[in-house]
């Protein structure tokens, strides 16, 4: 189960700041094949143009990750932290968005089939350009209701986590092809297999850009 938030607005480092946090855990008959259970926090400006911070605290299979990564944008760098640490830091491209962030900030664009966003990405290890493909525009039944939807393959041969271990990783998000873009559908294929997770609850009413 997964679930995507949009928490009140903060303020880092003196400037408002959006809060998305997102939540997964896999049901326990999943959990002898590859257990997940965590949560990522990401924090940008109100113009999505920029992150302030990434946390995450996951369990993906038998490795628990926890760390926190602050975007000093005054000192051009990122600081990766463990234990309230500082492990590393690397350098930033302006424009550096967060691995979850960077969800929001393609939902908040005019998205066209056929059209590649790009984006410099940066997990606190290492900041590289994110590619990904609007594949096409498409009907999908997700919950028994037929969605108009954007299909969307990001480039995930470089990220992290289970895509590194896996020899062709591939990676599919389909979103409402409204003003809403609301995540429908996810499919992942991955060393341990194939996972699929559709949307299973929405706000009944329209929410502002970024949310």
């Amino acid at each position: 189960r997964v679930s995507l938030e949009v928490r009140p607005v903060e303020e880092i480092r003196g400037e408002p700041a959006y809060h998305f946090v997102f939540r997964a855990r896999t049901y326990p008959a999943l959990d002898v094949l590859f257990p997940v259970d965590g949560h990522i926090g990401g924090y940008t400006d109100l113009g999505l143009t920029r992150s302030f911070r990434l946390e995450k605290d996951m369990r993906e299979g038998w490795t628990r990750r926890a760390y926190r990564v602050d975007f000093d944008w005054g000192r051009g760098v990122a600081d990766y932290k463990k234990s309230g640490k500082t492990r590393r830091s690397v350098a930033l491209t302006e424009g550096t968005l967060d691995m979850l962030s960077i969800l929001y900030y393609v939902r908040s664009l005019p998205l066209t089939a056929g059209m590649t966003v790009a984006r410099p990405l940066s997990s606190g290890k290492k900041t590289q350009l994110a590619e990904a493909l609007v594949v096409r525009q498409e009907t999908i039944t997700v919950g028994g209701r037929a969605w108009p939807a954007f299909l969307i393959e990001p480039d995930v041969r470089k990220a992290g986590g289970i895509f590194k271990k896996s020899k062709k990783p591939r990676f599919f998000l389909w979103i409402s092809a409204d003003e809403r873009k609301i995540p429908l559908k996810v499919v992942s294929k991955v060393w341990v297999g194939a996972f699929i997770v559709e949307l299973a609850d929405a706000p009944a009413e329209p929410v502002t850009a970024g949310s």
